[in-house]
């Protein structure tokens, strides 16, 4: 009789402190799933995934771009060597630099950098308007709404 006494209150005490587990455990899945799905906590996360899809936009483009030059570098040199095997005469084909990443822009040439032609009897430079301001009189010449602005 001791030993049915005794597994009955180990049943017992297991069933009901699992229970108590089991229902805490719910209750703090369902407070942290609440505090989730409150709208500031869900504006913050939608920043921070905003942020971090930003943050790579600028690497991935990068990368797309020189997996698109050496794909069609390879594809040009396919193509060359192909013509090439069919006896078609061709120029070596061209070699095109690895990509560096920064370049130096070239030297803006002089002629570039003198002032413009000035259209024939005007004084103005050519394919340029000239400016129109306001005088004092045309701006005193508004109408009294506009005076106080």
């Amino acid at each position: 009789m001791p030993k049915r006494t005794f597994w009955l209150a180990t049943g017992v005490a297991i069933g009901a402190g699992s229970s108590l587990w089991a229902e805490r455990k719910v209750r703090r899945s369902v407070h942290e799933a609440t505090a989730r799905l409150q709208p500031d906590a869900v504006v913050l996360e939608v920043g921070r995934s905003a942020r971090l899809v930003a943050d790579s936009a600028g690497t991935r483009v990068r990368d797309a771009v020189a997996s698109g030059r050496h794909e069609m570098q390879r594809r040009e040199e396919e193509l060359w060597s192909e013509l090439a095997g069919q006896g078609v005469e061709v120029p070596l084909p061209p070699r095109h630099p690895a990509p560096t990443g920064i370049t130096t822009p070239a030297p803006i040439p002089a002629a570039a950098t003198s002032r413009p032609a000035t259209a024939p009897g005007t004084g103005t430079p050519t394919g340029r308007r000239k400016r129109r301001t306001r005088t004092g009189a045309q701006r005193r010449a508004k109408s009294p709404s506009h005076l106080d602005k």
